[in-house]
């Protein structure tokens, strides 16, 4: 049951079952073999065909797999107690965006640490959108984000403020742009568009390389005054320039620890 479980949710999330036979590494006949004993388990339709590759969840599966993620995290974590042989450990997983994760995360790390010596935490960095889907399919436990998304029926609190600064050369004619989908880059395009900047964009995907591209006296650009580096001269923009860094968690969270941690990150 719990792989046929497994199963469901991988096929729901990527809505193709060869995509999720590859993801789980196993045939396609196997995948929609489970898929379909499921349902005959379950006495409901899973999945609704369209065309040769395209498949519809029906209302049954979006309830299905709300259920079937508590069941399987709830299942990880009673494998864990069992096999703590008396030592019990949580896992957390946290999942954050860039500045985030590089330049807030860091500044309260020491103090969970102290606070939380039977965690194992496992931290990663990707945009905000990443973040908050990480979550919903219990990819993560908690999550940073320093952008406005939809995060749904996620638990969100505000954490702290962020001001953006222009930063590097003034003078030169580059701009280094993140992604688009990258919290900074919205103000960055807004600067360049409101002052009519018409400069050569360099893009990257990294902060810590905007930062490494600033110090070494390239091009100039929007970004956190908490990532502009030593030494690299800055400009204070508008209270408008700023932007919220939010704290998220799932909502009927099964592991009382990160509960618990939950409370002090709120609390800090």
């Amino acid at each position: 049951m719990f792989q046929s479980l497994k199963t469901f949710v991988k096929v729901y999330e990527l809505k193709n079952f060869t995509k999720a036979a590859e993801a789980l590494y196993l045939s396609q006949p196997t995948i929609s073999t489970q898929i379909l004993n499921l349902e005959k388990k379950l006495d409901v339709t899973l999945f609704t065909r369209k065309g040769r590759h395209e498949i519809v969840p029906t209302s049954n599966a979006d309830f299905l797999y709300q259920r079937a993620l508590s069941i399987l995290d709830n299942w990880e974590d009673t494998m864990e107690t069992l096999n703590s042989k008396g030592i019990v450990r949580t896992k957390c997983r946290i999942a954050c965006s860039n500045t985030c994760g590089i330049y807030y995360l860091p500044t309260i790390m020491k103090s969970i640490l102290e606070n939380f010596p039977d965690l194992d935490f496992s931290l990663q960095l990707m945009n905000s959108e990443e973040v908050v889907t990480q979550l919903k399919q219990n990819e993560a436990d908690l999550g940073f984000i320093e952008k406005i998304v939809d995060t749904g029926t996620l638990k969100r609190s505000l954490l702290n403020v962020d001001q953006l600064v222009l930063a590097g050369d003034a003078a030169s004619s580059y701009w280094l742009n993140r992604e688009e989908d990258s919290g900074t880059q919205f103000y960055s395009d807004m600067y360049v568009k409101e002052n009519n900047i018409k400069p050569v964009h360099i893009y990257l995907n990294n902060n810590e390389m905007i930062a490494a591209l600033l110090k070494a006296g390239i091009g100039q650009t929007v970004i956190s005054q908490n990532a502009v580096p030593e030494g690299v001269s800055w400009q204070s923009l508008s209270t408008k320039y700023s932007r919220n860094f939010y704290f998220l968690a799932r909502e009927n969270q099964l592991k009382t620890r990160i509960n618990d941690l939950e409370r002090f990150i709120n609390g800090a």
